[in-house]
């Protein structure tokens, strides 16, 4: 009966060790975040406006990592994201395309140091459970103020800007061309006078050039600027035909809006 009470107690114990062998096994460290690169284009993007990002998200572990997921991107937050599983490295590190979508706080906020941080899953811990880690990346973001041309067109003259206008008009070589708009604000902030452009610029440099204007009114939510115009002066001896003219509002080097109009010169 000893006898048979050792033996139990013998196999118990090689018992023990073999569970003991298996849980050490299935622990794993997890893939450091120094293996994971990041790529993504520079964000611009309006004020409280939503887009679609794409990240590039590379392994360079021989583990995987699994549920790759984008969690922050300041100063944007994250209102969507797609989640990935990506391979450990046979020879070269695998890479896969992370879809997220995000949306802009006001075009004032502070976009010094903004960055995207993705989380994943990697290793196991002594549960058996896989490890949560996160890696991030710097990225470029402009955020623009959300505004529009509106009641943009042709009109006669200077003294008939509030008039009806038109997106094409015909003249004569030497006429001048006069153009009306105003700028609506549908964003959230207000927008300080002196930060927006409009320039207007003729695709056929052989009938006339370009000319812009600074909006030097501020506008608060909903606000419009007073109606402008500008004259462009057409060649003397500009070739009779049609041309389009670009007319874009510009926050400093980014169009904001543009649209086109039709001018017509004839003989």
């Amino acid at each position: 009966m000893a006898k048979m009470f050792q033996k139990m107690i013998v196999i118990g114990s090689l018992l023990v060790l073999v569970l003991m062998s298996g849980c050490a096994e299935q622990t794993a460290d997890p893939v450091s975040p120094e293996n994971v690169f990041l790529s993504a284009p520079s964000v611009v993007i309006k004020e409280f406006n939503s887009q679609d990002i794409a990240l590039t998200v590379t392994n360079n572990d021989t583990q995987a990592i699994d549920s790759v997921q984008l969690t922050g991107s300041l100063p944007l937050t994250v209102t969507g994201t797609n989640s990935i599983n990506i391979p450990g490295k046979e020879g070269t590190a695998g890479s896969s395309v992370l879809s997220a979508q995000v949306t802009a706080p006001a075009y004032d906020a502070d976009v010094n140091d903004s960055a995207l941080t993705i989380s994943y899953l990697s290793g196991m811990d002594e549960d058996g459970a896989q490890i949560t880690k996160t890696a991030s990346t710097p990225i470029d973001v402009t955020i623009l103020p959300d505004v529009q041309l509106q009641f943009l067109g042709f009109v006669k003259d200077m003294d008939s800007l509030r008039t009806t206008a038109a997106e094409s008009w015909e003249l004569e070589a030497g006429d001048n061309a006069t153009i009306t708009f105003s700028v609506k604000n549908h964003g959230q902030s207000t927008i300080p006078a002196g930060l927006l452009t409009v320039v207007v610029d003729v695709d056929n440099k052989l009938m006339a050039d370009q000319a812009s204007l600074n909006i030097t009114q501020a506008m608060a939510k909903s606000g419009t600027s007073y109606t402008k115009g500008l004259q462009i002066p057409v060649n003397d001896d500009a070739p009779n035909g049609e041309t389009d003219v670009y007319v874009r509002l510009m926050y400093g080097d980014y169009t904001v809006d543009e649209q086109t109009l039709t001018l017509t010169v004839k003989l």
